[in-house]
C-alpha cells in the first residue's frame, strides 16, 4: 500500500473495496462498505501512522523485552511480572468463545497490520535494534485489552492493598488504620493480621519497573460529563470527554479517526492494537468513558505445604507453569509461577522451590475472559444508534469504566462497566483461601452493574467519585477506594450554575482550575494569617492552580506540611511517610482518605495536637522555608519533558524526539487534573490526554490530543497538537 495522503486512495479487502485518505488536520478517514473492511483500513492506519506503539505493546505484554529490546535487571523484573499475569497466553480462553462474527472482525484487523508489515516492512527503530517481528494475530489485540485493564488501572487498587498489608505487617496503629479506610478493614482479625506478619515472601508495593516502565501507557483518571436538552442551548444532547492519562510521552495513547461503514459514520479516538472507535460519537449517539474505580483485584493468603495449597482442610495441587525469558546479553532466566483456583501465588522468582508457609495470592478478576467481553461490546457499538442499546453494549467491557451516553433523541445515560467479584468483605484486606466463604463466588453480571438513564437534573458527571452514592445507592458496592470528590463537586457546582449551556461553555470548563480542594482547608488557615509575605499571598490567591499563581505554590507547601504533622504523629515514620509522600502514587489517587481525617477533625488524630495546633506548625514550616527563598510560579515549579516512548530521553535535545519542558497546570482536585510526581527515580504525570466536546445536533465535534497523530518522528504530525492543547485550544472535525 501507498502512504496515506490527502488524495483518496482505493484499496480492497476480498471483494469489498475502501477509501482511505488523511485530513487537513492529519486524521485519518476510512471509507468502507463492511466492519470487517472497516476493521482492516483501521489497522492500516494504525500502522502506517502508530507502528511501534502497536508492536511496543505487544513486546512488553508478552514479557520478551530483555529478548528484544533492553537486556537490564530492571528488564527482566517487567518480563518476569508479565509472564506471571499471563497476559497474551490467557487470551486463548477469550479467543474461543468469541462469536464468530466478532472473530472475523478481530481478523481482519490482524490482517491489516501483517499486510502492512509484509510490503512496508518495520520501522527504523527494530531496524536499529535489530527486533524480529512475528504476524499479528486476534490474540495480540486481545491481550491489547488486558493490558489496558490492568496496567495504572487495576494496578492502582493492587497498589493500596499492597500499601495496607504492609502497614499492618509493620504494626502501624491498628484503629487509625481503620478509621483512615472506614469502614473497610473493621472485620480484619488478629489472625488475619498474624498471617500476613509470617508470609514467606513480601514485596512491598507492586515491583517500581513495572507500574513505571516509560514503554507503557498508564490511564489514571478523567472527567466527562452530558447534558440532555433540558441544560442545553442548541437543545440536543452535549457530551464532553477529558480522559487523563500519563502525558509526558510520545505519541500520545489516542489515535484519532473518522470511520465510514456505509451510511454510518464514527469520529473520535481508537486505541492502536484495537478496532473501532471506544470513545466519541455517531450519527445517533455519543459515548465517553472515565476509570471507574473498580475494586478487581483482592489479595488472599494461602497456606503452602509440599507446593500445595490448603483448601477445605486438605492439601490439593497447585497448577505449574515453567517460564523461559531469553536474554540478549545473558543466559536464559528460567522460573515457576505457581496457581490454583484463586490466583498466582506471589514467590520469589529466583528460588527454583516453593518453600512450605504463608503466602499470598494475588486474584485479578478479568484474568480469565477479561477480554472476551470488551471485544464482543467493540463489535457490537457498531450499530448501536440509541443509549438502550449502548449502555447494554458498553456494560459487558471488562474494563473497570463509567460510561456516559447521549442520543440523537435527547436521552442521556450512565453506565458502569468492569468485572466485579462477589466477595466475602470489602476486599481491602486479604482473606483465607482455604476457607470456601472467603473466596470469590463469581463476578456479578453486567445487568447488575449500576446504570442511571435520564436523571431528572438533566445532566450526568462523573470524576473517577464515589458514584455508588453519588449515582445509584441500590446497586452492588464495587468502589471502596474512589478518588476524592473535589473534581465531582467542581463539575456539579458548574452545571448547577446556570440553566442552558452550549459547547463554548464547555470549552471554557474544561479548562477550569479553581479548586474546592483548597476553598475547603484555606476557610480554616485564612484566620491563621498574618501580615507576612507568605500570608498575603495566600490571602490573594484566587484558589486557581494556573501556571502564574505563586498561592498555589505556597498552599502546596503547606498542604504536605500539614499532611506530615498528622500523619507521622505515631503512625508512620517521618522517613517511611515521606516516601509515601514524595516517592510513591499512594497519595496521588487516594489522598482523600487522608484528608478526610483532617476535614472531619477525627479525634483518634488529634489527641496530642489539636488541628489547629497541626495548621500553625504546618503554616511556620512553609513561612520558614520561604523567608530567603523567593516563590516560584505554579508553572515553573512543575515543568517536565514530553519524551518519547523508546528512548526516554535519552538521545540528544537537537535531534527532536522529545518536546519541552512543558509547564503543568492544574492539581489533583481542579477539572484540569495536573499530576506530577516522582516515584521510583521516575517522572509520571496524568493530565487531560484529549480533550473531546460533540453536540448531537450538529454533525461536527472539537477535539484535541496532547500530542500528535504520528509516532514518526520526522514527520510533522508527530508533535502537531501539543501547543494548541497547551493553550486550550480546539481543532474542529466534520462527522461526513
Amino acid at each position: 500500500m501507498k502512504k496515506i495522503t490527502k488524495k483518496s486512495q482505493e484499496l480492497f479487502y476480498g471483494t469489498k473495496k475502501i477509501t482511505l485518505k488523511r485530513r487537513k488536520s492529519g486524521i485519518t478517514e476510512v471509507n468502507s462498505t463492511s466492519k470487517d473492511s472497516m476493521a482492516y483500513a483501521q489497522a492500516l492506519c494504525h500502522c502506517e501512522d502508530r507502528f511501534m506503539q502497536i508492536f511496543l505493546l505487544r513486546i512488553i505484554g508478552k514479557g520478551r523485552i530483555c529478548e528484544l529490546l533492553d537486556d537490564s535487571e530492571e528488564s527482566l523484573k517487567i518480563d518476569i511480572f508479565m509472564r506471571q499475569m499471563n497476559f497474551h497466553n490467557s487470551t486463548q480462553e477469550d479467543l474461543n468463545e468469541l462469536p464468530l462474527d466478532v472473530k472475523s472482525y478481530f481478523q481482519a484487523y490482524a490482517d491489516g497490520v501483517n499486510h502492512y508489515l509484509e510490503n512496508r516492512g518495520k520501522t527504523w527503530e527494530f531496524k536499529l535494534l535489530s527486533v524480529h517481528l512475528e504476524p499479528w494475530t486476534i490474540q495480540d489485540s486481545l491481550m491489547v485489552v488486558k493490558v489496558m485493564s490492568y496496567i495504572g488501572l487495576a494496578q492502582t487498587q493492587q497498589d493500596a492493598e499492597k500499601f495496607i498489608i504492609q502497614s499492618l505487617r509493620e504494626e502501624i496503629d491498628l484503629e487509625k488504620l481503620k478509621s483512615l479506610f472506614l469502614p473497610h478493614l473493621n472485620n480484619i482479625s488478629e489472625e488475619i493480621i498474624q498471617d500476613l506478619k509470617e508470609l514467606k515472601y513480601f514485596e512491598g508495593l507492586i515491583p517500581k519497573e513495572v507500574k513505571f516502565s516509560n514503554y507503557l501507557p498508564k490511564m489514571m483518571a478523567s472527567n466527562n460529563w452530558i447534558v440532555s436538552p433540558k441544560k442545553s442551548s442548541s437543545d440536543s444532547v452535549i457530551q464532553c470527554n477529558d480522559p487523563h492519562l500519563e502525558i509526558n510521552r510520545l505519541p500520545g495513547i489516542w489515535y484519532e479517526q473518522v470511520l465510514h461503514l456505509g451510511d454510518r459514520n464514527f469520529q473520535g479516538v481508537s486505541m492502536p492494537g484495537l478496532p473501532g472507535i471506544i470513545m466519541g460519537r455517531s450519527d445517533r449517539v455519543s459515548f465517553g468513558f472515565t476509570y471507574g474505580f473498580m475494586d478487581m483485584v483482592d489479595y488472599f493468603i494461602e497456606d503452602i505445604s509440599n507446593e500445595h495449597c490448603l483448601r477445605d482442610g486438605k492439601y490439593v495441587n497447585l497448577s505449574t507453569r515453567e517460564e523461559v525469558i531469553l536474554r540478549k546479553k545473558e543466559k536464559p532466566f528460567r522460573f515457576k509461577i505457581f496457581e490454583n483456583d484463586c490466583g498466582t501465588i506471589e514467590t520469589d522468582p529466583n528460588k527454583t522451590q516453593l518453600e512450605d508457609g504463608k503466602y499470598l495470592n494475588r486474584a485479578w478478576s478479568a484474568k480469565k475472559l477479561g477480554a472476551k467481553g470488551s471485544a464482543i461490546a467493540l463489535y457490537e457499538m457498531l450499530e448501536c444508534d440509541d443509549i438502550h442499546s449502548l449502555k447494554n453494549a458498553l456494560s459487558k467491557i471488562s474494563i473497570s469504566c463509567n460510561w456516559l451516553l447521549g442520543d440523537s433523541e435527547g436521552n442521556i445515560a450512565y453506565q458502569q462497566s468492569g468485572m466485579a467479584p462477589k466477595r466475602a468483605d470489602s476486599g481491602l484486606f486479604p482473606l483465607r483461601a482455604a476457607d470456601p466463604l472467603s473466596r470469590w463466588s463469581g463476578i456479578i453480571e453486567p445487568s447488575e452493574l449500576s446504570c442511571v438513564v435520564n436523571p431528572e437534573e438533566g445532566y450526568l458527571a462523573t470524576a473517577n467519585n464515589d458514584l455508588i452514592s453519588y449515582l445509584d445507592p441500590s446497586a452492588p458496592t464495587t468502589i471502596n477506594l474512589p478518588m476524592g470528590p473535589y473534581r465531582i463537586d467542581r463539575i456539579d457546582q458548574i452545571l448547577r450554575s446556570k440553566e442552558k449551556f452550549s459547547v463554548n461553555d464547555f470549552k471554557e470548563m474544561q479548562s477550569d482550575l479553581y479548586s474546592i480542594q483548597a476553598h475547603h482547608y484555606m476557610n480554616e488557615l485564612t484566620p491563621l494569617l498574618a501580615n507576612d509575605h507568605i500570608s498575603e499571598i495566600l490571602k490573594a490567591w484566587d484558589l486557581c492552580y494556573d501556571k502564574n499563581s505563586k498561592g498555589a505554590v505556597v498552599f502546596e507547601d503547606f498542604y504536605h506540611n500539614l499532611l506530615e504533622e498528622v500523619f507521622t504523629d505515631d503512625f508512620y515514620a517521618t522517613e517511611a511517610w515521606s516516601y509515601i509522600q514524595n516517592k510513591s502514587s499512594i497519595l496521588v489517587d487516594f489522598y482523600y482518605f487522608f484528608d478526610k481525617v483532617i476535614i472531619e477533625n477525627n479525634e483518634l488524630w488529634f489527641k496530642k495536637h489539636s488541628k489547629m495546633e497541626c495548621f500553625k506548625r504546618a503554616l511556620a514550616k512553609t513561612q520558614k522555608k520561604f523567608i530567603k527563598k523567593k516563590v516560584p510560579t505554579w508553572g515553573q515549579k512543575r515543568r517536565v519533558k514530553m519524551t518519547n516512548i523508546l528512548f526516554d530521553g535519552k538521545l540528544p535535545s537537537f535531534l527532536g524526539f522529545d518536546y519541552g519542558p512543558i509547564s503543568i497546570e492544574g492539581s489533583r482536585a481542579t477539572i484540569v487534573q495536573g499530576a506530577l510526581y516522582e516515584s521510583h527515580g521516575r517522572i509520571s504525570t496524568f493530565c487531560p490526554s484529549m480533550r473531546f466536546i460533540t453536540d448531537l445536533s450538529e454533525r461536527r465535534s472539537f477535539t484535541i490530543l496532547a500530542g500528535g497523530v504520528s509516532d514518526r518522528r520526522f514527520s510533522s504530525l508527530y508533535k502537531s497538537e501539543i501547543k494548541d492543547w497547551l493553550n486550550y485550544k480546539y481543532k474542529e472535525e466534520q462527522l461526513d
